[in-house]
Order: structure tokens, then sequence, then C-alpha cells
């Protein structure tokens, strides 16, 4: 597809062919968030693929490198219509530190939690400093991953319980980020049967919405719980939102495999959860998707291929979601439908997810991976990804902002 370089507004735009025209989103020339150093690996994990946030006119991207020798949290910001982020700001601290999830605030604040040293810590960041340090004692845990609900800061999390892992929440003050006696518990009160992995969390005001990777029936499934926020502790008993095979179908073990699901709230109370499903083992791990049912005994609905039939026999991997408050939703992830590693998009218009387009200044030559996106209030998309030029090279992450060009039909 032809490239065309437009000016709109003053911004420097790629429009890919007539085809955009069509298309929510006209997109920016990619920037350079950090990277680029000889031996440095950035990674964009964290748990939910929360690594991006937008509070206000202020867009930052939290990532974990090793530019020390040793793998710390960044965070790097920039304001919306700057054309370059600010230097790199170490988060953690002097241990290894892994997984930054980011929430953004109001008035240009986020909040980032993280694992250092086997324990959950996690601080304020504003336009001029950054908060003290809040360690969360007890057991080890791992994979942080954050959402607001009223004034609380609410934080998911895999915690060490005797053999497995189990998911618990922890509830926050947002006024100087105190932790709240009594606000902590585990999501899913059943005895433990096996690990419980990689949570996430959205709130919908009312109704609080935890998932997370469980492998109970001795594969890796997809489980979900509710709360309510009078009693954010007391939830549903745990469903199943990944379908299964029957087993006459199943030919390989016990099931097939799920991997790291994802949230994003989109219209006032709806939800969409997002992951990589292995149900076809001939092709690989492809994107699927539900949507949160609130007036159903069945929390979440049937599950549905976000990818177009070109995704073929290519591998789609790194699911992340976004949504707003008009109704947008969409998902991107990264395959190798072209030879080579590529950031895809794609969304929702009438029930109908699109046909997949190369996110522009995501593909080519090289490996464009681990994409992490969100939607601001105007329904503007921000996109971080790491860039790779060969397949174990040092990487660079990047970023690209997409105007939203209309509204939902």
């Amino acid at each position: 597809m032809k490239i065309i370089l437009v000016t709109f507004g003053g911004l420097l735009l790629w429009v890919l062919s007539l085809q955009v025209q069509a298309q929510p989103w006209q997109f920016a020339a990619p920037l350079q968030v950090t990277g680029g150093q000889s031996g440095v690996f950035h990674h964009l994990e964290s748990s939910g693929r929360r690594n991006i946030a937008v509070s206000g006119s202020t867009v930052a991207v939290a990532w974990e490198d090793n530019r020390d020798g040793t793998p710390r949290i960044y965070l790097a910001r920039k304001a919306q219509t700057a054309n370059a982020f600010s230097k790199a700001i170490q988060i953690s601290g002097s241990g290894e530190a892994f997984e930054p999830s980011l929430l953004a605030l109001d008035q240009q604040r986020f909040v980032l939690a993280w694992e250092e040293d086997a324990k959950i810590q996690m601080r304020v960041v504003t336009s001029t400093e950054l908060g003290p340090v809040v360690v969360l004692d007890g057991n080890e845990g791992m994979q942080a991953s954050l959402t607001t609900q009223a004034k609380q800061v609410l934080l998911v999390y895999a915690r060490h319980a005797e053999r497995f892992n189990q998911i618990w929440l922890q509830a926050l003050d947002l006024d100087g980020l105190r932790l709240l006696p009594g606000a902590q518990c585990a999501v899913d009160g059943e005895p433990l049967k096996d690990e419980q992995l990689y949570p996430t969390a959205i709130s919908l005001g009312d109704t609080l919405l935890v998932a997370w990777e469980d492998r109970r029936p001795g594969h890796t499934i997809i489980m979900a719980a509710k709360s309510q926020a009078a009693q954010i502790c007391r939830f549903s008993s745990p469903q199943r939102i990944s379908e299964g095979h029957t087993p006459s179908q199943t030919t390989y073990g016990k099931g097939h495999g799920v991997a790291r699901v994802a949230f994003a709230r989109y219209g006032a109370k709806h939800a969409l959860a997002v992951w990589a499903d292995k149900r076809d083992y001939r092709e690989g791990y492809d994107i699927y998707a539900a949507d949160y049912q609130p007036d159903n005994k069945s929390l979440f609905g049937v599950n549905q291929k976000v990818q177009d039939s070109f995704g073929g026999v290519a591998q789609q991997w790194h699911a992340s979601v976004a949504g707003d408050l008009t109704g947008r939703v969409a998902v991107s992830w990264d395959d190798n439908r072209d030879g080579n590693a590529n950031v895809m998009l794609s969304w929702r218009e009438q029930d109908e997810w699109s046909d997949d387009i190369v996110v522009p200044g995501a593909g080519g030559p090289g490996q464009q991976t681990h994409p992490s996106m969100t939607l601001d209030e105007a329904g503007n998309l921000h996109l971080a990804w790491l860039e790779r030029a060969t397949l174990n090279g040092t990487t660079t992450l990047r970023y690209v902002f997409g105007r939203a060009a209309k509204t939902p039909e």
C-alpha cells in the first residue's frame, strides 16, 4: 500500500491509500520513546498490557529495561502536542524489578505498580515529583495490575500461597496511596488446585471485574469474577470466559492453552476481555474476545475471533485492548502473516470486527511486537510497542498517535 504524507492542523500524518478514509483514526509519524543502546532490552510485559496511559494532556509510557545491568522500571512522558518524550525517569529502587502496570489519575498524575525483590511496590508520579514507595508486606507477589473505583486505587496481583499463586485484591486510598485495612482478599475463595496468574481488573463504576489465567482443569483457561463497589471483597463465584472443546474434540492432553487476558471498558457499562487462544492447534495462537453481560447469569458472552481470515496460519500474540465512553473499542496484537512481526489493529463497528490493518509505522522489516494501547477522552488512540531490526537484536521503544477521525456508528 502506498503511504502518503499530509498535514492536518500542523500535524504530519501517515495515510494509507483510500482505505484509511473509512478508518476511525489517522496516524501521525511514530516517535521514539527510548532505546537504541547496544545490549539493552526493553520489556512491555505488564499483566493486562497496561504500559501506556493518558492523564489530561500528558501521555506516559512505563517499561522495564537493563540499561545499568539490572532490570529496573522506567517512565517517560510527553505533552500530547509535543514531538518528543522526556528523558526516562527511574521508578523502581535498587532491586531487580519487573512488569510495571501504569494507571492514569487526574491532573497529569499516574500511579505505577511493579514487582521488586518478590514484593509488589507502588508509587504515584506527578508532573513535578515521585511519591513515596508503598510496599505490600506479607507473601511474595508478582504480576500487578491497576484500576480505579470511586476514590480508591484497586490492585490485583498474583500472590504466592504455599504451593501455588493465587489472585488477590488490595484497595488503596487515592490520598497518599494508603493501604486500606480490611480491603484485601482473595478474588477466588475456593481452595487452590493449581496456578492462578496474570490478573487484570476493570471498574464499571458500581461493578468491579477481575480476570486471570487459571490452570484448575489441568490446562490454562481464562476465569473471571465480579464484585460490587459497596462490597469489593465479596466476589461472585468465578466463571470461565474462554470456551473449551468438548472431550471428543480434545486431541492432545486435557485441553488447549490460552494466555494473557486484557480488559477494556467501552461505553457506560460494557467491557471486553481479549486473550491469545490456541483452540485451533494447526494455526497456533489466535486472538479471541468476549463481552461482559451485565444482565445475564453468564458473566461473558460467546467468544469471538478478532483477527480476519488473512491472518491464516500466522500466529497472533500479545493482545491489547482499549475503549472509550462513546463506545469505541479496538484490539491490537502482533503477528507474522507478512513474514515478519507487525503490529495489527482491528476495531468493532456495528457488532463486527473490521479487516485488520498494520498500524502505520509499526510494520515492515524487522520485528514490531508487544503493543500496549489506550484511548483518551476524545477517542484518540495512543500505542506503544517494541521494535527490533533483527529477531534477537537490541530493542527500541516506539509510540504512535492516532487522531480520532469519526464517531462510532
